[in-house]
């Protein structure tokens, strides 16, 4: 894998898989922090594929904010 590959990995910030969110369709809570795909379809997004976007977005009550320390 090329460095420049790896940066444009992240985690799902639910299931914690390593996804793409350029490739990967990949729902963006903030612009470092991202639902997979199938995590946002789990929440209630709605992918419009004529579109290339999402429809309608995921809910995001109880998404963890990593940036927040834990209690």
């Amino acid at each position: 894998m090329h460095r420049s590959e790896a940066r444009e990995l992240v985690d799902c910030i639910e299931c914690r898989a390593t996804i793409a969110p350029e490739r990967d369709r990949a729902f963006a809570v903030t612009d470092d922090v991202y639902l997979c795909f199938d995590c946002a379809v789990k929440r209630g997004g709605v992918w419009n594929e004529d579109q290339d976007e999402w429809s309608t977005a995921p809910n995001l009550v109880n998404v963890a904010d990593e940036r927040r320390p834990h209690p």
